[in-house]
């Protein structure tokens, strides 16, 4: 019973914890001391034991270590071409990131998905008020975990245009299983970028979740960046609205969460909850 009692109230100090620092001020914090590039030999350390904590592949780098001036240019890393094949069906969707299914299933009538086993959430809550959801009743799911490990940059699950970019304010709590399971409404009320987007008819909702330490967010074809400043909910003015299957879509500064929203009817998924994904590899398929 004591040792019960122990591990509750270090569970409950843990997730006081990750309230506390859940505030987006910390993150900015933790973002301006991972851009520091001078002394060089901290920066040249910090990288290479962040490397080796977490067991980086450098083969598929886009250049060589050395050459990365700081740990947050590092986190925001590309990769050689033809590092992330992609999937070439023309009616596959493929994986915008590199990371771990977390959940994916069917929206209920309700309009609920799962956030992690026991705990759900409502789409509204997540997107702008007053998006259209109605066909989204009986639409399909998925929720992609990046961990820090993982390669951070976003693209496009499927060739699309971008009819709306829309920035809501929040807070920045870690996104990993134990936050996931501790708290309610994790993705609706952290920091989060909401693209939705067009294809040959069809449309999807795409959410980019900030978390802890995700010091930005950014997005290829806009000069918006999240956690800059002054923040309110806006919509995002955009420098261009199309991009082809497998071509960059944005970053994230650390690990964090995108989920894919479906309506009914229109995705076939070629995933299960607890796969490991890579970019352009294939999740579903358009009906």
């Amino acid at each position: 019973m004591d040792n019960e009692k122990r591990m509750s109230t270090g569970k409950a100090l843990k997730a006081f914890f990750m309230l506390a620092l859940s505030a987006p001020v910390f993150s900015r914090m933790f973002g301006r001391l991972t851009a520091l590039k001078y002394p060089r030999w901290f920066a040249r350390t910090a990288i290479r034991k962040f490397i080796k904590i977490y067991q980086i592949e450098t083969t598929e780098l886009e250049k060589p270590v050395d050459e990365y001036p700081s740990l947050s240019a590092f986190f925001v890393r590309r990769l050689k071409q033809k590092a992330r094949p992609v999937d070439k069906e023309p009616a596959s969707i493929v994986s915008p990131v590199d990371g771990l299914a977390m959940t994916c299933g069917t929206l209920t009538d309700s309009l609920k998905a799962l956030q992690i086993k026991g705990r759900s959430y409502k789409l509204e809550k997540l997107v702008p008020e007053g998006t259209d959801l109605s066909s989204y009743k009986g639409g399909y799911f998925v929720q992609l975990y990046l961990s820090p490990r993982d390669y951070h940059r976003i693209h496009f699950p499927f060739t699309a245009t971008v009819s709306r970019a829309s920035y809501l304010k929040g807070r920045l709590l870690p996104v990993n299983p134990f936050s996931l399971s501790h708290f309610k409404n994790v993705f609706p009320e952290n920091e989060r970028i909401i693209l939705e987007l067009e294809h040959k008819g069809q449309k999807a909702l795409m959410a980019l979740v900030g978390a802890l330490n995700v010091g930005r967010i950014g997005l290829s074809f806009s000069d918006f960046e999240t956690n800059r400043g002054r923040r309110k909910d806006c919509e995002i003015p955009l420098s261009r609205n199309h991009g082809e299957k497998g071509t960059e879509l944005g970053w994230f500064m650390m690990g964090s969460t995108v989920v894919l929203f479906f309506p009914e009817n229109t995705f076939v998924p070629q995933i299960q909850p607890g796969a490991t994904v890579r970019v352009g590899q294939q999740i579903g398929k358009w009906v």
